[in-house]
């Protein structure tokens, strides 16, 4: 008799678990949930710090620049004596520009990409720390869907933090690869680790921690599974001795590259006044790990300065009893990995945590918890993991429903919130919006407003700013700008000198007088301007930014002679920018020489279509040499860009019929 055997068709839910079983499979799905969820950004703009380090940076637009790159700072285009040395990040941008050129899509494209492997690389490290393969999968849903990191993502410039999340991740996993190896493979995946984690160190200076991630994990786990105490610290230090060299060798070259820099400490708060506050800023992160709203670029957490119970009390005992669940959870479980994440999350932030490197108030940024909430992430999952079963329904039901349920939450949270990176406009609103004492936000918002014409609400917050925090430095630099840019020049004059009186140092830096420097010059002081850019170029004759600003200015005050002298330098050093070859050729244009300068118009065109002021120029030098059609097609072009332009009209009206 035969025997026959019933097989129950597998659910749907079953092929989809067998489906995302191969890691590869899972991998993808995770890079493809992650893209659909922030394609959104691809249609934003430059926003904030990315003009001056993408949009407006020579060094980025040629290959041939990229020694330049690990011999000075982020900033060495605007001003020497800078503080950020960030190779691998400017490489990044040259490759952007590369594929890309300013197409600002592009560039979004690449941070998106970037948070995919970063996703990718959490999910390998779970694996590697030892959680199984759901609970890692899901660890790094977390961490690609968690709205805490939407700055990182739609946020050009913070793609650094992208970066080294990931090469960190990465060489951990390599260490943790090591570890359970032996001879050769053994030392290639230790040399494979240290190479990661200088690429870490090469992005950005939030990987000075993983020497110390590295001895936590080696007494967490010694080699001998009951070594004594002392036997566990000389382990530690013994495996932790090669990364501690190399972060040594990345400060020895950070220290060569930023010779004359030198860091920029806020005298006017002591260590007291840093520990009183530091309860309160780790609040704040923990706040919006655990329920990410009210993001924004720009938090306001002044220092605690009076009263202590609300500020310090409060979120000392918050954070206490965390650290209470935290200790419960790892002595009931037995399980070293939520010891180890925790610590992650913390030690991670660390380098992040010391608050006078940032000015009164600017201590929270979203991008610095991109690499310790892999931490958290894995908290989170280890977490989801352990609920039980709730009245009829099973743990698995509950699990699979608060996961669902959390992951929703994150994906409503994440759409909701990302459109306030569309503009710097809207990052500096909502920043208002959600802390209105922030006077950073007040003069970033009087200088778009002034740009838009909106005067009289420029200077109405660039006043607050004067009047609610005399102390903020820049508050009567703005204001001194916003009556100058509204035509005030007489208000103008008096609030300029007022901020330099305020601010000795930064009108004696490079950025400090360009800027007054400018100023002096919209106002037609060409005597004060000039002898600025005199005081700069003396100091450094090739710095771009001068160069490029003073020949504006010499240009402006009709010193074309030297305008030509100092925007040819300028061009030596950024042959591939746009700005100076056009200024230069609007200085030959009025010299009379139109052929040279008509060159170097339509080269300015050619680079960047966009900026409508270019096509009206060449338009004028197309007209004087008698291209009248092309000048037409020119001035065309500016009403298609800037369908205000009264001078296009006027001169598409005078060459009708030619």
């Amino acid at each position: 008799m035969d025997e026959t055997h019933n097989h129950s068709e597998p659910t749907a839910l079953e092929l989809l678990a067998e489906y995302l079983g191969r890691p590869w499979v899972l991998v993808s799905t995770l890079g493809i949930v992650t893209l659909v969820l922030y394609s959104g950004t691809l249609f934003f703009e430059f926003v904030w710090d990315d003009w001056p380090q993408i949009v407006n940076n020579p060094i980025i637009r040629a290959w041939s620049n990229l020694p330049r790159a690990f011999s000075s700072d982020l900033w060495y285009h605007v001003a020497r004596h800078q503080v950020y040395y960030r190779p691998l990040f400017v490489a990044w941008s040259m490759l952007n520009f590369t594929l890309f050129g300013l197409r600002s899509w592009g560039w979004h494209l690449g941070a998106i990409v970037l948070h995919v492997g970063a996703v990718a690389s959490v999910f390998w490290l779970a694996r590697k720390l030892g959680l199984e393969y759901w609970t890692a999968a899901l660890a790094a849903l977390i961490f690609a869907l968690h709205p805490i990191h939407i700055e990182t993502v739609a946020w050009i410039s913070a793609a650094s933090d992208t970066m080294v999340a990931m090469f960190a991740a990465l060489a951990f996993v390599a260490f943790l690869n090591g570890r359970d190896s032996a001879g050769k493979k053994r030392r290639a995946w230790w040399i494979a680790s240290l190479a990661l984690l200088m690429c870490a160190l090469l992005t950005k200076e939030m990987a000075v921690a993983f020497t110390a991630l590295v001895a936590i994990y080696a007494w967490l786990h010694p080699a001998a599974e009951k070594a004594s105490r002392g036997r566990r610290l000389r382990g530690a230090v013994i495996e932790a001795i090669p990364y501690a060299a190399v972060t040594l060798g990345y400060v020895l070259l950070r220290q060569h590259a930023l010779l004359h820099s030198t860091g920029q400490f806020d005298t006017g708060h002591g260590m007291m006044d840093v520990v009183r506050t530091l309860p309160l800023v780790l609040a704040l992160y923990l706040r919006q790990l655990l329920v990410p709203v009210g993001l924004t670029g720009l938090y306001y957490t002044p220092y605690v300065t009076g009263a202590i119970l609300k500020p310090v009390v409060v979120p000392a005992v918050v954070l206490g009893l965390v650290l209470v669940v935290l200790w419960y959870w790892n002595r009931r479980e037995k399980d070293s990995t939520v010891a180890f994440a925790g610590l992650w999350l913390l030690v991670g932030l660390a380098p992040a945590l010391y608050l006078r490197n940032f000015g009164n108030g600017d201590f929270v940024r979203d991008r610095y918890i991109y690499l310790p909430s892999i931490g958290f992430a894995i908290l989170a999952a280890k977490g989801l993991q352990l609920l039980p079963s709730i009245k009829g329904w099973s743990a698995k039901r509950v699990q699979v429903g608060a996961t669902v349920a959390l992951c929703s939450f994150y994906v409503v949270a994440s759409l909701s919130q990302q459109v306030y990176w569309d503009s710097y406009f809207l990052v500096l609103l909502r920043g208002q919006k959600l802390y209105p004492g922030n006077p950073y936000t007040a003069v970033g918002l009087a200088a778009e407003y002034s740009q838009r014409g909106a005067y009289d609400r420029a200077i109405e917050l660039a006043e607050w700013a004067v009047r609610e925090h005399p102390e903020y430095g820049y508050s009567a630099m703005a204001l001194a700008e916003t009556y100058i840019r509204a035509g005030r020049f007489d208000a103008g004059r008096v609030m300029l000198q007022k901020a330099l009186l305020i601010s000795p140092d930064y009108a004696k830096s490079e950025t400090g007088m360009a800027s007054v420097a400018g100023l002096y010059g919209r106002m037609g002081d060409f005597g004060k301007a000039l002898a600025l850019c005199d005081q700069i170029l003396a100091k450094e004759p090739d710095l771009y930014s001068a160069l490029y600003n003073c020949g504006n200015i010499h240009l402006m005050a009709g010193q074309y002679a030297e305008a030509e002298r100092l925007l040819s330098h300028a061009i030596e050093g950024a042959p591939e920018a746009a700005g100076p070859k056009h200024y230069l050729g609007r200085a030959l244009l009025q010299e009379g020489k139109n052929r040279e300068a008509q060159a170097y118009l339509a080269a300015a065109a050619a680079i960047d279509p966009k900026v409508w002021d270019y096509h009206y120029w060449l338009g004028e030098s197309l007209e004087q040499s008698g291209h009248i059609p092309a000048a037409r097609a020119q001035y065309q072009e500016v009403l298609r860009l800037n369908p205000d332009s009264t001078e296009a009209k006027m001169r598409l009206a005078a060459t009708e019929g030619k």
